[in-house]
């Protein structure tokens, strides 16, 4: 009597458990696929590609090799049938663990891996969102836009004594240019370049606390233009047309900001709505990765995970949003913007996604911000 093959998938939330138990017969399938993809992509001399006997194929590239090979024939299959067979849609990579394998007799593996939630967005959305102020510009903040602005468009004189407090030094760095402005009493780079002078080397601490000898090339004079002067130099007619411009400038930027927090926020409140949360394997998974890069510092653990939580549950509400309303962008959009901005495609795809879904739930929320 010959073995039927045993799949068996159990869901528990939104994490999926696939268990296989494969008899001989379908790993003598899986073998002779094996063995017909090594022999048609590796090379014996004195056989023709296909025609290598599979003995010698074993013998010239190992039995570990065809081994794997098989696994992977069948871990992919059976993974593919349990999706299809389960309706499953994947979130992500499954891991694999081998549990049992014998060449030509038996294989059995578990695959575990998380799946997208199983929810309906409606709609019409019932949601209480967070309010966000409105985009205003204080006076500090325009004041210090503009001597910035005065500090752009200053004539730079060269001088030949020491660098004093409001002076710019250009200094070389492994044959790169740079520049600095001279702030007296300042800890880092700025602070001590004072009193040095064209032909100076300094050694300085980066953040990492390596040691870094530079030497200054240049030590310049900042002369600042008059108020009109400056307005001159950025196509403005007067002083108070080039703050006009410098405030409604500081208010898009800040309109941006604001507009960026309020889809946050729209996104984290459907979220809360349908109880959607983050799979805990893949949560685990991308923790360690962004805990790899603070430099494995495990007292950053909790606030580390909390962010990659709020991250990637944005992440899965905006492209539930996104599949479920038709607003995926198209790869002929995504191209065309990612030429025009000079980014990577899928940094706008993903960009798009998250600006659309947001705003569709901003759309679409029947309730008020809240107070």
């Amino acid at each position: 009597m010959t073995e039927e093959p045993v799949l068996e998938v159990e869901r528990k939330g939104n994490e999926v458990t696939v268990t296989v138990e494969l008899p001989a017969e379908e790993l003598s399938r899986a073998e002779d696929e094996a063995y017909r993809k090594m022999a048609h992509e590796f090379t014996v001399p004195g056989f023709r590609p296909g025609k290598v006997p599979k003995a010698v194929l074993l013998s010239r590239y190992g039995e570990d090799l065809f081994d794997d090979e098989v696994k992977e024939i069948l871990i992919e299959r059976w993974i593919s049938k349990a999706i299809e067979e389960h309706d499953l849609r994947p979130l992500s990579s499954p891991k694999i663990e081998v549990l049992g394998f014998e060449r030509g007799k038996a294989f059995s593996f578990k695959a575990t891996f998380a799946v997208w939630p199983e929810v309906e967005i409606p709609d019409e959305l019932d949601l209480e969102i967070p309010e966000v102020p409105e985009a205003e510009v204080g006076e500090e903040e325009l004041a210090q836009t503009l001597e910035e602005l005065k500090r752009r468009a200053a004539v730079l004189e060269p001088k030949d004594g020491p660098a004093e407090p409001g002076d710019l030094v250009r200094f070389k760095h492994r044959d790169q240019l740079y520049e600095v402005e001279v702030e007296s009493g300042e800890e880092g780079l700025s602070g001590s370049l004072e009193g040095k002078k064209a032909g100076d080397t300094v050694v300085v601490e980066d953040e990492k606390g390596r040691k870094l000898a530079i030497e200054v090339t240049q030590v310049y004079r900042m002369l600042i233009p008059s108020e009109e002067e400056v307005a001159a130099h950025y196509g403005e007619e007067s002083w108070e047309g080039l703050k006009e411009k410098a405030k409604g400038e500081i208010r898009r930027q800040k309109e941006e900001e604001r507009k960026g927090l309020l889809r946050l926020a729209a996104l984290d409140a459907l979220a809360e709505k349908l109880g959607i949360e983050v799979p805990q394997s893949l949560l685990e998974e991308e923790v360690e990765i962004e805990l790899a890069r603070h430099g494995g510092k495990e007292e950053l653990r909790p606030e580390v995970e909390e962010a990659v939580r709020r991250r990637m549950r944005r992440w899965i509400v905006s492209r539930l949003v996104a599949s479920q309303k038709g607003l995926y962008p198209s790869d002929e959009e995504v191209r065309e913007l990612a030429r025009t901005l000079g980014v990577e495609e899928d940094l706008v795809r993903s960009r798009l996604i998250f600006e659309r879904a947001a705003d569709w739930i901003l759309e679409h929320a029947k309730g008020k911000e809240a107070e």
